[in-house]
């Protein structure tokens, strides 16, 4: 018997991808407005076609399929128009292939809340420190450091 896959393992570390992937502008935002963006598809410069090209879409057979929306159904597509006039097996990867985005985005969003989270501390200890320090461009440096070491490591332990 063969070892199943485990998709929701895959959509995590695929998630984590993408925030390695847009770490930088995940970054900027943290700077520039004291949080980073959810919204993959319209705040990141390409974000729309990554997610489609890297998570959206991919052809499963069958029993993939069945599977991946078996150990996916909380996230399950449901949008019947994206597969509307497609053969049976093809409307079942294509049903496949949405849902496995639709877990990859709810992991994204989490790994973003949590960057988020962690991030506030960060930004109000630097923020606090800076009131009385007078070489502030070493500590936005040191701040810039920090947020892109918080990053990294939420995506490496998604």
């Amino acid at each position: 018997m063969t070892e199943t896959t485990n998709y929701l393992r895959e959509a995590a570390d695929d998630a984590a991808d993408t925030v390695r992937n847009f770490a930088d502008e995940i970054l900027e935002q943290l700077l520039d407005d004291g949080e980073a963006s959810d919204d993959l598809l319209n705040d990141y410069p390409n974000g729309d076609a990554w997610h489609h090209e890297c998570h959206v879409d991919k052809a499963y057979s069958l029993i993939d399929a069945a599977t991946l929306i078996d150990q996916l159904v909380d996230f399950e597509e449901t949008d019947s128009g994206l597969w509307q006039g497609q053969a049976p097996k093809e409307a079942i990867s294509t049903m496949a292939a949405f849902t496995y985005g639709n877990a990859v985005y709810n992991e994204w969003r989490e790994l973003i809340e949590k960057i988020n989270s962690e991030a506030g501390g960060i930004i109000s200890d630097f923020d606090e420190t800076a009131e009385e320090c007078d070489d502030t461009d070493a500590l936005e440096t040191d701040k810039r450091e920090a947020l892109r070491k918080m990053i990294g490591e939420v995506a490496d332990n998604a």
